[in-house]
């Protein structure tokens, strides 16, 4: 055969390739971004000094499903390696956020399982402490925000279970009023309407900032500390029947400073309480905390409020300053020893096209072709790709090094086959290859043999033809370029 058109598509999901799966120990240093142009600058901070694969959480609104943008985003998230922890959102109305309906989720899971995500694990947090009315459409409703998580986590189940859902996260300082309600009382309503909702959760999102007051210290205790998550995991546990090991993420956090520039901010709204400490305490502070996230296994990531923030009055929680310049507290951050990992990512490809002939005389050599589309999460080339032939006559197929193929491209790929010493038909293989390639090998010498019948003679002198007509002479690799698929 000529060429072997192979227009499959072949999605191989393979386990450990070809880079590692989850490690032990990751990098569980992030950062909250309010914009998908923030993610070079926290880059730079969550993967500094060592860091790799750090983690962003940020707002998705209902309101801002520009598909360009947010692939745009995970894209770049993919590049940077940097894990998303993606918040839902609606948008505001009256002064409160607008409670969510069905529909909202709806599009919201339709919209995000269409992009391809950097990593295996998709993980997104059901909105934000609707224990204020003001996060929940101005009325506090603990059963309404139990019925539209239930109905979340169905929705995004449904559509795949690489979604990695997270509560949201409580204020766990927050008292019965006509404004907020104390989150255990919340907690028990949730639990009235859809009881063991909490199990079904994969993680927990929480925020444990330094109450009361945001004023606290690194080595208070208890519910409205900075480790106010173990209060939190232990009344799961013990209240509410949570028998099984959630992972915790930290995506909110954090110390308000009262710099000269947030007290200058915040004095043209008549702001007077400034009883937040100086940068350099923060920066205390937060090393401080750090020290006690990082040691706690169960934390998985640790995603402050907020890296890039200047409108009064949430200024004061700012990890840099108008002119883009670290705070003493980020720059702390930023000096801290980091560790590497890899998360997991899906990958797989589109099988385009095979260029290999069906008849090789003995005792020749040619180069086969293979054209594969990325239509995984991975980039190519960032860990070893290699598919094992299956056959001493052929190459392994290989990417060659600093040749990087994203998400979308394509590539040829080269590869030498050298013919036996006797005739035989062969079937070629590549492990992880879904392709099978049934070769001649054949005697172009028997074709004056008085042993060959006419017929036999007529076929060998067509073998001839067909190699010498579509035998590939070059032997040099010429380094290719990854186009757009």
């Amino acid at each position: 055969m000529k060429k072997i058109l192979l227009i499959l598509v072949v999605i191989l999901t393979l386990l450990g390739f070809p880079g590692p799966t989850r490690a032990q120990e990751n990098n569980k240093f992030g950062i909250h971004i309010l914009e998908t142009n923030e993610i070079t600058q926290a880059n730079k901070l969550v993967n500094s000094n060592g860091g790799d694969w750090g983690w962003v959480t940020i707002v998705l609104r209902i309101n801002d499903l520009d598909q360009k943008k947010w692939q745009d985003f995970f894209n770049d998230c993919r590049r940077l390696h940097l894990v998303p922890l993606v918040r839902l959102a609606t948008e505001i109305e009256n002064e409160a956020w607008r409670k969510p309906t069905l529909a909202d989720i709806d599009q919201m899971a339709n919209f995000l399982n269409d992009l391809n995500w950097p990593t295996k694990h998709q993980h997104l947090v059901v909105f934000n402490e609707p224990n204020h009315a003001k996060e929940w459409g101005g009325k506090i409703n603990p059963a309404e925000y139990a019925q539209i998580l239930s109905y979340t986590i169905d929705q995004f189940k449904n559509k795949s279970d690489n979604f990695f859902i997270l509560n949201s996260g409580f204020d766990l300082a927050a008292d019965n009023s006509s404004k907020t309600m104390d989150v255990y009382r919340y907690w028990q309503l949730m639990n009235q309407t859809i009881p063991g909702i909490f199990s079904r959760l994969d993680g927990w999102s929480s925020h444990p900032y330094p109450n009361p007051g945001f004023i606290g210290k690194p080595t208070d205790q208890g519910r409205k500390s900075v480790i106010g998550y173990r209060w939190e995991i232990t009344t799961l546990e013990n209240s509410f029947g949570v028998n099984k090991n959630l992972p915790v993420f930290i995506t909110e956090t954090g110390w308000p400073h009262n710099s000269l520039e947030s007290k200058i901010q915040n004095s043209k709204l008549t702001i007077k309480n400034f009883n937040f400490y100086d940068p350099e305490t923060v920066a205390q502070y937060t090393r401080a905390a750090f020290d006690i996230w990082l040691a706690d296994q169960q934390i998985q990531a640790i995603t402050p409020f907020v890296l890039n923030y200047h409108a009064a009055p949430l200024d004061v929680f700012s990890w840099l300053n108008q002119e883009g310049q670290d705070y003493p507290h980020c720059q702390a951050v930023r000096e801290m020893e980091k560790p590497a990992w890899w998360p997991e990512q899906i990958s797989a490809w589109k099988i385009e096209s095979v260029d290999l002939p069906e008849f090789l005389p003995i005792n020749s050599s040619y180069q086969g072709k293979i054209t594969l589309k990325n239509t995984g999460q991975s980039i190519w080339g960032e860990q070893t790709l290699v598919f094992q032939s299956s056959s001493e006559l052929t190459d392994n197929i290989v990417l060659p090094n600093k040749v990087l193929v994203e998400p979308g491209q394509s590539f040829q790929f080269n590869f030498n086959i050298q013919a036996p010493q006797w005739p035989e038909k062969t079937t070629l293989s590549w492990e992880n290859l879904e392709t099978k390639v049934q070769i001649n090998f054949f005697n172009p010498s028997r074709l004056d043999s008085y042993q060959d019948n006419f017929w036999q003679k007529i076929i060998a002198l067509v073998k001839v033809w067909w190699y010498k007509k579509f035998s590939y002479s070059e032997t040099d690799y010429q380094e290719n370029t990854p186009n757009n698929g």
